[in-house]
């Protein structure tokens, strides 16, 4: 392929990230004529640039600064204002899942599976490196990722998996 000048489609689950997100950011532009994920600012382009599967089995660092960048690529980066947009049935303190969750009832769809998904992410991000970590961390979150048999490296590879899941769902139903 190199010899000849050959474009392949990624196969690392961070990099097919990388290209689906952009190719799902512009078929819902196409569509809706909105951006769902607001373009990262300047100082946070970053993120997306340096998002990558940690190379080492067990680094807590490392899995922490890549499960920040993928919260803000993704889940701190929803368009709030234009998802609520017809949203009646929205409580004042409702936040971004919550008005991709009301989004897509209104278009008729109800996605559980997906939205607890992205709130686990958003928790375990809170949990993790939002916040203090406490001696006695949310169990059910431990028990969603499956951390008691996975390391570090593969609960980060199974999140972004099942972020390129998100786009692939959204397009399907709504693209």
């Amino acid at each position: 392929r190199w010899f000849n000048g050959e474009w392949v489609d990624p196969e690392k689950p961070d990099l097919f990230f990388k290209a689906r997100l952009t190719d799902f950011v512009e078929k819902w532009r196409k569509q809706y004529e909105w951006d769902l994920f607001l373009p990262l600012s300047e100082n946070d382009s970053h993120y997306i640039e340096s998002l990558h599967i940690p190379s080492t089995p067990n680094n807590a660092k490392e899995f922490d600064e890549q499960l920040l960048a993928l919260v803000k690529i993704t889940i701190d980066s929803l368009n709030e204002k234009k998802l609520a947009e017809g949203c009646t049935s929205l409580k004042k303190e409702a936040k971004s899942i919550d008005k991709l969750d009301c989004f897509l009832k209104s278009k008729g769809y109800n996605r559980s599976e997906m939205i607890q998904f992205l709130r686990n992410v958003q928790k375990l991000r809170s949990t993790t490196v939002a916040h203090r970590r406490s001696h006695n961390e949310n169990s059910k979150l431990k028990e969603y990722f499956n951390f008691e048999a996975k390391d570090f490296k593969s609960i980060f590879e199974d999140i972004v998996i099942k972020m390129i899941w998100v786009f692939n769902t959204l397009e399907n139903l709504l693209i």
